[in-house]
This record gives structure tokens, C-alpha cells and sequence, in this order.
């Protein structure tokens, strides 16, 4: 599978670049790059430098590589057909889920390079939809960011 992205991201005419954590630590990975005759990026590809066609890695993350390339070709994906950046981020990582839920290292992945946008918890419980028979992505959206929510509302302090 790892091979598969890397192959498809090459055929792009993209680069993978590992770099040093300490350079993308609040990210993990980011890119820019040209994807269907537009320039794809978020905001953090602008406060890294990244350049076209660049996609970047933590060093730490080369044991993950698959499912991090995997993530970002779904999250470019969605940029292009026009979600925002978290929208984006977010379907990708469903896009993930359905593949991957069932591998315990693509688990172990997020315990040791937690995704700050999206607790634990509600990983696991986008996990267990899956696993319950729900594919559908919409609804599976609904799922992840209802448990976003909820998580979100949990640890906002309350004014007494």
C-alpha cells in the first residue's frame, strides 16, 4: 500500500521530503503542490516555506509514511474539490478510518503523534462505527464531528 502512494505521488511530479521534527512538529506533514491545474496548500505551507510540488514529513514519521502520504492525497483531494482545510483534514481522516481501522499500527501511529484536531477518543469511536457497518462518508462526518463537539465542550473551561 505504502508503495502505491508514494508511486501515485510521484507520477504527480511531487516530492516527498523528510525534515527535522523541530521544522514541523505543529504539523507532522504539510505540502504544497499542484493538483488537476491548481496550487493546493494550507496556511502552515506558507509559515514553513514549503515549495510547489513538496511534500513534507517529520522524520519521526518514516515508519508511518503510508498512512500520513494516504492522508495527504485525501486531503489534497478534498482541498481541490473545494472544502476547507479542517473539512478536509477531517474527510481524509474518515477516508483513513475506512481503510485502516482495523491495522493496530496506524492506531499506534496516533498515540505517539496525536492528532491535536481530533481527540483520541473520537478516533476510536469513528473506528467503531466502521466496524458497526456504517461506509457512509457523510454520515460518518456527522459522527467525527459530533464527537469533536463533545470532546471540545468537555474540556472548555465553564464560568461559574
Amino acid at each position: 500500500m505504502g508503495d502505491d502512494v508514494r508511486r501515485v505521488i510521484e507520477r504527480l511530479g511531487w516530492r516527498v521530503r523528510y525534515v527535522p521534527h523541530e521544522i514541523i512538529k505543529d504539523y507532522h506533514a504539510c505540502y504544497r503542490v499542484m493538483y488537476r491545474g491548481s496550487v493546493i496548500y494550507p496556511p502552515a505551507a506558507d509559515r514553513l516555506g514549503i515549495p510547489l510540488n513538496e511534500v513534507w514529513l517529520s522524520e519521526r514519521l518514516r515508519g508511518y509514511e503510508a498512512y500520513v502520504l494516504f492522508h495527504e492525497l485525501r486531503e489534497i483531494h478534498y482541498r481541490y474539490e473545494g472544502y476547507s482545510v479542517r473539512e478536509a483534514h477531517l474527510r481524509a481522516r474518515i477516508d483513513e478510518a475506512l481503510r485502516y481501522c482495523s491495522d493496530p499500527k496506524w492506531m499506534r501511529h496516533f498515540k505517539e503523534f496525536p492528532d491535536y484536531t481530533l481527540p483520541l477518543s473520537c478516533l476510536k469511536e469513528l473506528c467503531e462505527a466502521i466496524e458497526g457497518g456504517t461506509k457512509d462518508n457523510n454520515l460518518l462526518y456527522r459522527i467525527l464531528a459530533s464527537c469533536i463537539r463533545r470532546c471540545s465542550n468537555i474540556s472548555a473551561p465553564h464560568n461559574a
